[in-house]
């Protein structure tokens, strides 16, 4: 019971950094310390969903400017991108590390989703596209997405298979 109460409380302080905006604010950040809140605020959902988690962080911190809200935001929108393609459960991976050949931080999700066909693609990123039902999705979520990493200075790429969701920005 005390560790739910302590998890419980992790994810409503998380919840509640997440949601408060104030402004965008550029400073230094460990991206690793990041992902570990987002993990926090998607735990559950994955738990209820039959999802297996499998994280690789740096070993090292992972030092970058960017304002943590947004980023938060970056990432949940795309690991619950990748849960809704799980509805019968899966598999999602999510690993960071530094790539010195560009002298950046590099995180990398994959799932084992549905996938997504080649003809639609080209139109992920684009603001109101889904491919999900009426009424399950409006279709912002990746493009916020792009929108932050865009703005981050940062590049975004996604590969994927229908039947096979394996997409890894």
């Amino acid at each position: 019971m005390t560790s739910e109460l302590e998890r419980c409380g992790n994810i409503i302080s998380g919840l509640l950094s997440f949601s408060r905006y104030s402004g965008v604010e550029y400073k230094s950040m460990d991206l690793n310390e990041v992902l570990k809140q987002v993990l926090t605020l998607s735990q559950h959902k994955m738990e209820i969903q039959n999802i297996r988690l499998c994280v690789t962080l740096a070993p090292e911190p992972l030092i970058v400017e960017g304002d943590m809200n947004q980023l938060q935001q970056c990432f949940l929108n795309i690991i619950f991108n990748a849960i809704e393609a799980m509805p019968q459960g899966g598999e999602l991976s999510l690993a960071s590390d530094w790539d010195t050949g560009f002298d950046r931080a590099l995180v990398t999700v994959r799932d084992t989703g549905c996938g997504i066909s080649e003809g639609n693609l080209d139109h992920i990123f684009d603001p109101f596209f889904t491919t999900k039902q009426e009424g399950e999705g409006i279709g912002l979520g990746l493009s916020i997405v792009h929108g932050i990493v865009k703005a981050h200075k940062g590049t975004i790429k996604w590969r994927a298979k229908l039947e096979k969701g394996l997409p890894s920005p």
